[in-house]
């Protein structure tokens, strides 16, 4: 692989010419010599999901570094920069694959990758979420993001999740209880006043 400065990887992923594809395949290669160390961790290395989940994740990375280079802020190497969106991808990719496999959310849309991205690089959207994560059930999630994200009917949500519809408005009920609670806490209802003020 080339060694470039970070001037030079953005200079060659906007080029639009022989530059860019040797770029792309010098991150491709940089990914599949450094994601297997991670993964090893997370997945048997001869199972087919290993080889599967590292194909996935080394493509959305690069798709997503290309279409995302004007939020490099140049505080670490470039290199640096696309393997931690791909680590945050590889995890994402693995909770996904393990979550579907229990067949909670069989019949449901899956959430965007991109969201868990931008997510981890947005202090804001990040403390946001982290709260529904610890607040909330995972159904619960699952069905916020559901109702929110892709506009599905309550009922049909409730369908998906194997729920009679009085349980199921219980649930979000509840969700929206332990929200309320947590934002007040936080002091998130004051900051909202201050700011309208």
């Amino acid at each position: 692989m080339s060694e470039r400065t970070n001037a030079e990887w953005l200079d060659d992923l906007r080029a639009e010419d022989a530059r860019q594809m040797r770029a792309l395949e010098d991150l491709r290669a940089l990914l599949a010599s450094r994601l297997p160390v991670i993964l090893k961790s997370k997945l048997e290395e001869d199972s087919p999901a290993f080889h599967d989940v590292l194909e996935a994740t080394i493509t959305y990375t690069l798709i997503y570094a290309q279409e995302n280079l004007s939020e490099f802020d140049g505080q670490s190497a470039f290199s640096t920069w696309v393997l931690k969106i791909a680590v945050r991808m590889a995890l994402l990719e693995i909770r996904q694959r393990k979550f579907q496999s229990a067949h909670l959310v069989r019949n449901l849309p899956e959430t965007p990758r991109w969201l868990h991205v931008i997510l981890a690089f947005n202090p804001l959207l990040r403390k946001i979420h982290a709260i529904f994560r610890e607040e909330l059930t995972e159904p619960q999630r699952v069905a916020i993001r559901a109702m929110v994200m892709h506009r599905m009917p309550k009922e049909e949500v409730a369908r998906c999740l194997g729920m009679e519809r009085d349980d199921y408005f219980k649930m979000i009920h509840d969700a929206r209880l332990r929200l309320k609670r947590r934002l007040r806490l936080d002091g998130w209802f004051s900051k909202t006043v201050q700011r309208e003020g």
